[in-house]
């Protein structure tokens, strides 16, 4: 399994997209979401793209998030090849921190 950070600490009062993950043609994966302030409203959606260069937002991602809650997407049966998580603030301070596993394919 692969894990890595999607977002490092970021302003989370300010809009945060992550970087463009490629998650090869494995079909699932988790993305897990900490805030580090109880005063954090806003909306995290998760992003999809076939060729890297152009995202949508996946239908039923869009997550409200109040008084800092934390997230975690476990997405199955993902056919698009990219991915990447977006934030969007409504209130309050603080920092937003992604994190993401993959599975590896079996050789």
């Amino acid at each position: 399994m692969k894990v890595f950070e999607l977002v490092s600490a970021a302003n989370a009062a300010s809009t945060v997209t992550s970087i463009g993950v490629d998650k090869g043609d494995v079909d699932g994966y988790a993305v897990e979401v900490a805030f580090s302030s109880g005063t954090l409203n806003g909306t995290l959606t998760l992003e999809a793209s076939v060729s890297g260069n152009v995202y949508a937002t996946i239908t039923g991602t869009s997550q409200s998030v109040t008084s800092g809650a934390q997230h975690v997407y476990n997405v199955t049966d993902a056919k698009y090849r990219f991915f990447r998580l977006k934030w969007v603030p409504s209130s309050g301070t603080g920092t937003i921190t992604a994190t993401a596993s993959i599975p590896e394919l079996l050789k």
